[in-house]
């Protein structure tokens, strides 16, 4: 008992517990109101199959892999035994006029449903802040530095909005790709296999890291081949994050090949050009992204040389990073940042979460990469607005409470909508297109300022 009272003491005296206090409030008023009505379908379509002990791949009810639904299946089987009903209901009083399809969709779940739907990215986020003030320890003795950048992510309004306005699972994978170059940092190759593995069956994005990074670890030291490359050790090492990688994909297997099946037979090609691209430059002009959409297999041409890429610069790595650790961690990110570029279904902005968290860790030692997260924080979260307006704050409140009218936020809404841009017909087709590319142009400074740390980091060595 007097254990617990004194861990309990050191938990709320803790540097972090007070503003982890008040970033755990800030999400809590957060869930219960925003999804983004495409991804919500496609999840609870397949939850539904799933509780009523259907496969959701046999029956095209989810694009997505399995690792999300046995996080959430547990959550949701409980409460449907609580007779806790989770349908859609319409809300078309509210969008009447609208041509809405963003953070306000046209068809809302329970603000249970919500809450509960968010409560696995409530876990992963937190778990996440405190991955990056260990991380950060682990490579500076500064603790300020540690807890400076654990408030750059506990109150990141870009991490705020992808988690909790879009109900985006890609914290999940975020995380995962973070925990496993913590491990790789700490020279444990097995557990970061198996944590880039798990990523890959929230999402198969990490499986595209972990691929040229095995091949670093395989060839590392290459350049000084009588005095620092000692293949035994390295196969050794290769082994262990390979098997680590595949247990979890054997473990779910099943499941994993049948949506792998599913991707490459129907989807791929219409997530290609009905999503990706529209989703982030022109994601309020469907006329410009019409016409960039019909050169979609340009694209994907070019991410057919995406291996041989991967393959030719993870050698080269191999051959200037020797063994040291941080270049590897700069590794990671390069190629988390490579792959966002190449893959043409990822230009989303809610996919850079994938670097996001690593990019953070990593600016405690390279200070310039703050110039690539409030980038992509300023340009992720605004891009949002801009397609929605607003207004999309004021949902709530018409919604559930008297303080402001369903037909107040129709005419607020229509209004954003119809206003005429300088560029483009409307200026949410502007502010998409402007704030579109500042977060591209982002991606660009942040493959360059890796490449720059890693070649300072190669000096060092030499």
């Amino acid at each position: 008992m007097k254990r617990s009272i004194s861990l309990i003491r050191r938990l709320f005296t803790h540097e972090l517990s007070g503003f982890l206090i008040l970033g755990l409030l800030l999400r809590i008023v957060l869930m219960p109101y925003f999804i983004w009505p495409y991804d919500i379908g496609a999840y609870q379509s397949a939850l539904a199959y799933l509780m009523s002990g259907n496969d959701p791949y046999a029956v095209h009810a989810s694009i997505y892999p399995p690792f999300v639904h046995f996080i959430t299946y547990p959550l949701f089987r409980l409460a449907y035994q609580l007779g806790v009903s989770f349908d859609f209901h319409s809300i078309q009083e509210v969008l009447t006029g609208t041509r809405s399809g963003e953070l306000v969709a046209n068809l809302q779940v329970s603000p249970l449903f919500l809450i509960l739907w968010k409560v696995p990215l409530l876990c992963f986020d937190l778990l996440t802040g405190i991955l990056i003030y260990c991380f950060v320890k682990s490579l500076v003795p500064d603790s300020k530095m540690a807890k400076r950048c654990f408030l750059i992510w506990l109150f990141n309004p870009f991490t705020l909005a992808v988690s909790y306005l879009n109900g985006s699972y890609d914290i999940v994978v975020g995380f995962f790709i973070l925990l496993g170059a913590f491990f790789l940092f700490k020279g444990n190759y097995f557990s970061a296999g198996l944590s880039f593995g798990l990523g890959t069956l929230a999402k198969t994005s990490p499986i595209f890291v972990a691929i040229p990074l095995s091949i670093i670890v395989l060839f590392t030291g290459l350049r000084n081949s009588f005095h620092s490359f000692d293949l035994r050790t390295n196969a050794g090492r290769f082994l262990k994050f390979a098997v680590g990688c595949i247990v979890p994909i054997v473990f779910f297997a099943p499941l994993f090949i049948e949506y792998a099946n599913l991707m490459y037979s129907g989807i791929s090609k219409e997530v290609s050009i009905l999503g990706g691209l529209n989703q982030w430059f022109f994601a309020a002009d469907q006329n410009r992204s019409y016409l960039l959409n019909q050169h979609i297999g340009v694209i994907q041409t070019v991410f057919s040389y995406y291996p041989a890429i991967c393959f030719a610069l993870a050698l080269f790595l191999s051959w200037i990073l020797e063994l040291k650790r941080e270049s590897a961690l700069l590794s990671i990110a390069l190629f988390t940042g490579l792959m966002y570029l190449f893959l043409p279904i990822t230009l989303q902005p809610q996919y850079l979460l994938w670097i996001m968290p690593l990019l953070v860790v990593l600016s405690c030692r390279w200070r310039s990469l703050i110039w690539s997260i409030g980038i992509f924080s300023v340009a992720g979260f605004f891009f949002y607005m801009s397609l929605q307006g607003p207004q999309t704050f004021l949902y709530p409140l018409a919604m559930y409470t008297r303080l402001y009218s369903p037909q107040e936020l129709i005419s607020n809404i229509v209004s954003y909508q119809n206003s005429q841009g300088i560029i483009s017909q409307y200026l949410r087709q502007d502010l998409s297109i402007i704030f579109g590319g500042i977060g591209f142009l982002g991606q660009i400074v942040t493959m360059a300022l890796l490449i720059r740390n890693m070649r300072r980091t190669k000096n060092d060595i030499e």
